[in-house]
């Protein structure tokens, strides 16, 4: 379940972070000028974070008090928005979204997550490897002593 502290509290960044990010391109005004806001998935609210969980910024719209309105309508096709990754603020499990693969927010997905960045932090090294998720199967219990698994493959365990 989503942090209700991440969904409600969180939308401004109140001072742009010039030390620890990275701009996606070049803007035409100082990064600090503008008014910033932590980029969320539309529909779930999430931190929007690259393949190593670094929390990504966008300028906020003038004319919206929402940083990231969720669209009415299909958009046209527009030049992409300028974005920033905070290199030092991290995000995982069910309040984060990977932009590239959304993963489903199951506890092996975090678990996962917090090693890779764990071992990352620990080394000093997040721009090694993009985190990879490698699915290890899924078991329910279904009552009466029965379950049913399912793994990465095309087979179905059952009993």
């Amino acid at each position: 379940m989503m942090n209700p502290f991440i969904q409600k509290a969180l939308a401004d960044v109140h001072t742009y972070p010039a030390s620890s990010a990275q701009l996606s391109e070049p803007l035409p005004s100082d990064p600090k000028t503008i008014k910033w806001a932590l980029k969320r998935h539309p529909k779930t609210g999430g931190l929007m974070v690259d393949d190593r969980f670094r929390v990504k910024i966008i300028p906020q719209t003038p004319n919206s008090s929402s940083p990231n309105p969720r669209p009415t309508s299909t958009p046209a096709k527009s030049a992409a928005k300028p974005e920033a990754i905070i290199t030092d603020v991290f995000a995982l499990g069910d309040v984060a979204v990977m932009e590239k693969s959304q993963l489903p927010a199951t506890a092996q997905v975090a678990n996962q997550e917090s090693k890779w960045l764990a071992k990352r932090l620990n080394k000093g090294d997040l721009d090694a490897q993009a985190f990879t998720f490698r699915n290890l199967g899924v078991m329910t219990y279904i009552g009466s002593m029965r379950a049913i698994m399912q793994t990465g493959g095309s087979n179905e365990i059952k009993g």
